[in-house]
């Protein structure tokens, strides 16, 4: 076998593996390794995180594909430490903060006063144009005509 078929030859069987992992990855999974990764100082419920996973998925909010890409490397993603600043940190930067956030404010850490000692409970899929249940939104107060003016 020459030197040239067995350095092809292995290029595909790679592309072939790498292709399959690609597919095979699951993009609830990614979404779980995102929010294990960023949050590991926080206690997480396992059942709300997958129900957040699947619920983010079903709305589409990041790309499937990123999604399966990422789970796809799996180890690798979760000990990558990035050159910060370069474009690649940026890129994926971008989507675990939309992630994280999006988590986050689905769930009772802000209306506990952001307590990490407390287990993190996810709500359901925080959407201000369905409904408006903002950990950040303060109960309105009425008060008398007469105390205003007086």
């Amino acid at each position: 076998m020459k030197r040239r078929t067995f350095l092809v030859s292995a290029a595909a069987v790679l592309a072939g593996f790498v292709g399959w992992r690609a597919g095979a990855g699951s993009p609830q999974a990614a979404v779980i390794k995102v929010l294990q990764k960023r949050l590991p100082y926080l206690k997480l419920d396992p059942a709300g995180v997958q129900r957040f996973a699947q619920d983010l998925v079903a709305r589409q909010a990041v790309s499937g594909l990123k999604l399966r890409l990422l789970d796809s490397v799996g180890a690798l993603y979760t000990s990558l430490s990035m050159t910060p600043g370069s474009r690649l940190d940026r890129a994926v930067r971008h989507h675990e903060d939309r992630i994280v956030t999006q988590y986050l404010i689905s769930s009772d850490f802000f209306t506990h006063g952001a307590d990490k000692s407390r287990t993190v409970n996810y709500f359901g899929y925080y959407d201000p144009l369905v409904a408006c249940n903002n950990p950040f939104a303060r109960p309105v107060v009425v008060t008398p005509a007469s105390e205003v003016r007086g």
